[in-house]
């Protein structure tokens, strides 16, 4: 009698897993609407479950030839393969608080910045939900002071980065001749692929500093997923022998 009770519960434990999994079939629907709200609802489940995703991703794109569904599903691995970082939404470049300052005996690369200039406010981030503007000065991060030398903004990246997101957090803005505290929640940092898509091509240098990590963190997906790849056919030629 309890051999039957464990059972049937193992059956209704993974009944219920499987309902929890999003609509993977519709990704290669030829139905666009379809398409569009399968990846949706598919890169919000990665999101939630993270830890799990990656396993359940890779399985379904190595046993699949669907081409259409390999490729819906890459950007989705890629999210799942990378942790989840705290995210705003801007361009930025550090901001000298004297531009004549110097430090007696030193060079350009001493001078001290306070502050990042806000150069770009990407849409539907919260950045632009929060209000955040072209032109305004970001000073503090939570008691984190925005100064520095010339790799501000990489410490910046950094310090928005450490936290997970849906953190919320307040920023210390100059906006003219005021200084006002606009309060945000962190979004989700975009994989390396989405950053490299929305990086500006009329501004070429504005995100230098951060452009090698981005493509170095794009072929470490890549050399994964292709040793992912080898395993299964070795796994396949090794079926094939018995």
């Amino acid at each position: 009698m309890k051999l039957g009770v464990t059972f049937f519960i193992v059956i209704l434990c993974s009944a219920l897993g499987a309902e929890e999994l999003p609509d993977f079939a519709s990704l290669s629907s030829r139905d666009f609407e379809k398409r569009q709200a399968s990846q949706k609802a598919v890169n919000d489940w990665v999101i939630a479950n993270h830890e799990a995703a990656r396993e359940v991703l890779l399985k379904k794109y190595l046993k699949t030839d669907n081409p259409e569904f390999r490729v819906r599903l890459i950007p989705l691995l890629e999210r799942s393969y990378f942790k989840p970082k705290g995210y705003v939404g801007i361009i930025m470049s550090p901001k000298l608080e004297n531009p004549n300052a110097r430090p007696p005996g030193q060079g350009l690369q001493a001078r001290e910045y306070r502050g990042v200039l806000i150069t770009k406010v990407f849409p539907e981030t919260p950045a632009e939900i929060s209000g955040l503007q072209n032109g305004d000065i970001i000073l503090k991060i939570d008691d984190w002071e925005v100064r520095g030398e010339s790799d501000l903004t990489s410490k910046v990246a950094l310090q928005i980065q450490k936290n997970s997101p849906q953190t919320p957090i307040t920023l210390q803005v100059k906006r003219g001749n005021e200084t006002i505290p606009i309060e945000l929640k962190l979004g989700i940092l975009p994989t390396p692929s989405e950053r490299v898509r929305d990086m500006p091509r009329t501004s070429f240098g504005v995100r230098s500093s951060s452009t090698f990590e981005v493509f170095e963190q794009m072929k470490e997906f890549k050399n994964w997923l292709d040793r992912e790849i080898d395993k299964e056919r070795k796994n396949l030629i090794a079926d094939r022998r018995l």
